[in-house]
């Protein structure tokens, strides 16, 4: 890079006046900014809080409109256009100059025409000396804190070409991304002529000798490639490890992907488990109740053939023994109590019980069948309306017969009854 050896031949006089030129410009710090609206104002304020610098030089690139259709009406389109973004671009540096004076630093502003953005920094470092340089590393709103390197082409571009005698910082939103940091002339210049003693105490007398000059613009030009060769090779590795790291959360990604599914089936198959006992419980539950049914109509069958007999004997002149008791059905009795249900009720294990003796049941805290000492798949009752009516015809026709029971007898009789469930 020409710009890196082209003070390295001169005289003393020169050098002095190239130093005192060189602590001026350190002094000043520039800071690139773009043409939205305040876009680079955090790299700006970052630049006067961090580098220490009081001269500040705020540098704008703009492209300029190009007219290659013929037509005056479409030229002065351009031209108005043109002028309308150069005002906008130059109002937005007047905001960047109010910000410096507000912090109370000095600054000017630098504004050049150019295709090409990156060309006209570069062609400014070169044009001005410039020795330290702000650019932000990537548009505010892109980020994040995983960011570790540039995001912008342009100041990637600016990163690997620019001259190594420039100091670049790299900030985005307020905090520092990338250090580029600069090689000062002298060092490059003594780094070259020392290699060129070392290279030329190895010659024999009989070659011919290499102008000293050459060889230390040579070799200053191998150190800066091997420097470009060094800085790409960082690059690299950078590269790969955010691939890797890149790959790894893809890898982490399917995996949690293949977890949810397989919870997802598990789930989906217990819910079918579920869905299969509860249909094999209804359709238990609804032969049980046919079965009861079919019981029922079977005593009202029985009931009825019992009246017909009964008309009969009593055609035939034949008397019936007051104390001779009918024929009582078993499904008529309350399991709990033994006794003829009033108010029978269907659990859910298919018995039917009498209404109040199975309610006592399951407040007392019980959640089983007692006839089968089971988990009842729920608490809710059922009345039997079938049988109760059977019952209730059964009561009339043997009503002469039966005695109809103290209600208090009745519940001390379901009370009794139930502790000698829970006792079993």
């Amino acid at each position: 890079m020409a710009g890196s050896t082209r003070d390295g031949g001169s005289d003393d006089g020169e050098s002095m006046k190239i130093s005192n030129r060189k602590v001026v410009m350190d002094e000043k710090i520039y800071v690139a900014v773009t043409k939205r609206d305040l876009e680079s104002k955090s790299s700006l304020v970052w630049a006067i809080q961090n580098t220490g610098g009081r001269e500040f030089c705020i540098v704008y690139v703009h492209q300029p409109v190009h007219i290659s259709i013929p037509g005056a009406r479409f030229h002065e389109h351009k031209l108005r256009r043109y002028r309308k973004k150069k005002k906008r671009a130059l109002n937005n540096l007047d905001k960047y100059l109010h910000i410096c004076r507000q912090m109370q630093v000095s600054a000017e502003t630098i504004y050049i025409e150019m295709d090409s953005i990156e060309e006209g920094i570069l062609q400014l470092i070169s044009q001005h000396g410039i020795k330290k340089l702000v650019m932000g590393a990537a548009a505010d709103r892109h980020y994040s804190m995983k960011m570790r390197d540039l995001q912008s082409k342009k100041a990637i571009y600016i990163r690997r070409e620019a001259p190594d005698t420039c100091h670049i910082w790299f900030p985005c939103n307020g905090y520092l991304i990338f250090t580029r940091e600069a090689r000062r002339r002298e060092i490059l210049y003594l780094e070259g002529t020392s290699s060129s003693y070392l290279s030329q105490s190895k010659i024999t007398k009989g070659t011919e000798r290499v102008p000293s000059s050459s060889v230390a613009k040579d070799d200053v030009g191998n150190q800066v490639a091997l420097k470009e060769a060094e800085r790409a090779k960082r690059e690299t590795l950078f590269e790969a490890s955010k691939r890797e790291e890149a790959e790894k959360s893809a890898n982490d990604a399917i995996k949690r992907a293949k977890e949810s599914e397989n919870r997802y089936l598990n789930e989906l198959k217990r819910r079918k488990e579920t869905e299969k006992a509860l249909k094999e419980a209804k359709e238990q539950l609804e032969k049980m109740r046919s079965e009861s049914e079919s019981r029922i109509a079977e005593s009202k069958l029985k009931i009825k053939l019992r009246k017909v007999s009964k008309l009969k004997s009593k055609r035939e002149g034949e008397e019936v023994s007051p104390s001779r008791d009918p024929e009582l059905p078993q499904y008529f009795l309350c399991p709990i109590t033994q006794d003829v249900m009033e108010d029978p009720q269907v659990a859910a294990d298919g018995f039917t019980y009498e209404g109040e003796a199975i309610r006592c049941w399951l407040d007392s805290g019980h959640e089983t069948s007692p006839m089968t000492n089971k988990r009842l798949i729920h608490t809710s009752l059922v009345p039997n309306l079938s049988l109760r009516s059977a019952i209730q015809e059964w009561l009339q026709d043997s009503s002469s017969w039966i005695i109809e029971p103290d209600p208090l007898f009745v519940k001390d009789l379901i009370k009794r009854s139930l502790k000698s469930l829970e006792a079993s």
